[in-house]
Formats: structure tokens, C-alpha cells, sequence
């Protein structure tokens, strides 16, 4: 499973209407990594009113989304252009 991060998805077979997602790398802070979740009308308390999971490793966090059963469709992410 390619779980992208720090990339914005939209989770299409959710009952919160205008569900999105993004995983941050907290590896040099935690070791692990955050899941940020959010939908229209949600009151997280993080940035965007997002709610947060934390987990150890790449194999934990693959393990969250099958568990979650989640279709992500993820926001395409422009590489960085190299510099001449």
C-alpha cells in the first residue's frame, strides 16, 4: 500500500461528508508518524479542526489504514523541480 506523506487525500467511502486526510513524518520528534483527520464541520483540535493518530512505523501506519478501511484518493504532488 502506498500511503503518500505530506500529501492531502479525500477518503471517498466515508460517512463524514468532505472527509480528508494527511500523514506527517514526525520521525525526528517521535519516531513515528501523524495522521491528521478532518471533514466538514468536524471540531479537532488541531489546524483545520483536524483530529490526530499517532503511530510507530511505516508497517503500523499501513496497518491503520487497512484497519480504517479507507479508499483514499490522494491529491497529486508535484515534484520539486531541480535547480539548473
Amino acid at each position: 500500500m502506498k500511503i503518500p506523506i505530506g500529501v492531502a487525500g479525500t477518503v471517498l467511502n466515508s460517512r463524514h461528508p468532505g472527509h480528508r486526510v494527511r500523514v506527517a513524518d514526525d520521525t525526528e520528534n517521535t519516531g513515528g508518524f501523524l495522521i491528521f483527520d478532518w471533514w466538514d464541520g468536524s471540531d479537532g483540535p488541531n489546524e483545520n479542526r483536524a483530529f490526530d493518530s499517532w503511530v510507530e512505523s511505516r508497517e503500523v501506519l499501513e496497518a491503520y489504514f487497512i484497519e480504517a478501511g479507507w479508499e483514499v484518493e490522494w491529491e497529486a504532488s508535484t515534484p520539486a523541480r531541480p535547480r539548473p
